[in-house]
């Protein structure tokens, strides 16, 4: 039986990839980017809730450290130069 860390990737989601497959490039960056401010704004309504003391730049200021923080200790699968 498998156990859940023997697979690396999530499942492929064919009709996903099919529907993505129809972008432009345009429109993937579009997506990535929209994708991309959808976290962001996730992450910053967290922040708020859990120091309301915070100011809006404050906030910001906090999420960019906990990203920074995150890429700092995710393991790299390839040299880096």
């Amino acid at each position: 039986m498998d156990t859940p860390h023997e697979h690396r990737f999530d499942p492929v989601d064919h009709n996903f990839m099919r529907i993505r497959g129809r972008l432009s490039m345009g429109e993937r960056l579009q997506a990535m980017l929209a994708a991309r401010e959808w976290v962001f704004a996730a992450h910053r309504a967290r922040v708020q809730r859990q120091h309301p003391e915070l100011s809006p730049e404050e906030v910001n200021l906090r999420v960019l450290e906990e990203i920074e923080r995150v890429e700092r200790r995710r393991p790299r699968s390839h040299a880096v130069s």
